[in-house]
């Protein structure tokens, strides 16, 4: 099994520093998320958040093993030709360790303060992420779809043959048909593993009908682990369930300590996933 950090919530150079460090604890890759907007006028969960690929070339820079990825970019908000040219470049410049993680979004001034209508989010993104890899593989030809339209243009391809892997990242049984539609896998929010086990069976169902075969990586957020041998029960619960990734919250704390400098469960949990 897989394990990552998702660090954050990400607002300075600080990032790096966390960044190498999980690159040096053996961690598998490091996440970012994506809060474009927030509103003003209600309560709200989160803050805003500096923006998740230009943070990830900052990493690549100082990096050299861990896979990049955000958990979860809202995509969909970006012109595509605009977005395919900057992920194409966070994957040369980081040789092809790029992984895009995508959501509809739900927030809905991030969509309103953006100029990008919010009733459409879903249908856009399920026409956006086989245009990105259009624009990947073939962009001499042009796109006539229902929410864009793009003429034959000449782009900056990226390293990856066919572009970097897309993990499609969702909750509702709309953005789990689009995962197994459309995803080269799929990132859960915080999820007991008898749900996320269902709903790898769920997506397995739905690519069989629609004759997808090959690998599909599911991977799942979780909190930190209270102690080492919490992490190695996490671990196990979760592989159980079939689940391919852990991305661990680095923001939280373990007995008052960050997780990143808490050492030993965060080594348990590395060598019980490892293991597998």
């Amino acid at each position: 099994m897989k394990v990552g950090i998702k660090i954050g919530p990400a607002t300075d150079a600080s990032v790096k520093d966390a960044a190498v460090r999980a690159e040096e604890l053996g961690f598998d890759s490091v996440w970012l998320s994506e809060r474009v907007a927030v509103p003003l006028d209600k309560p709200h969960p989160y803050e805003p958040g500096v923006d998740p690929w230009i943070s990830l070339a900052f990493v690549a820079a100082v990096t050299h093993r861990v896979q990049l990825g955000t958990s979860v970019s809202q995509i969909a908000l970006r012109p595509p030709v605009l977005m395919a040219r900057e992920l194409a470049t966070l994957d040369r410049l980081s040789g092809g360790r790029l992984i895009v993680g995508a959501g509809a979004g739900w927030v809905e001034e991030e969509f309103t303060s953006t100029g990008v209508p919010f009733e459409t989010r879903g249908g856009r993104l399920n026409e956006f992420i086989p245009l990105l890899r259009h624009l990947w593989t073939k962009p001499g030809k042009p796109w006539n779809g229902k929410h864009f339209q793009v003429p034959s243009v000449g782009l900056v391809q990226p390293l990856t043959p066919g572009g970097p892997p897309i993990f499609v990242g969702a909750g509702g049984p709309a953005g789990v048909r689009r995962a197994a539609r459309h995803g080269d896998g799929f990132i859960s929010v915080g999820l007991p593993p008898e749900t996320v086990a269902k709903i790898r069976r769920q997506i397995e169902e739905i690519r069989s009908g629609l004759g997808l075969s090959g690998q599909y990586p599911v991977y799942t957020q979780v909190s930190a682990p209270g102690g080492a041998s919490d992490a190695a029960a996490l671990v196990q619960r979760y592989a159980e369930a079939g689940v391919d990734g852990l991305i661990v919250s680095e923001g939280a704390t373990v007995s008052g300590i960050s997780f990143l400098d808490h050492v030993d469960v965060a080594r348990s949990l590395l060598e019980t996933a490892h293991g597998l």
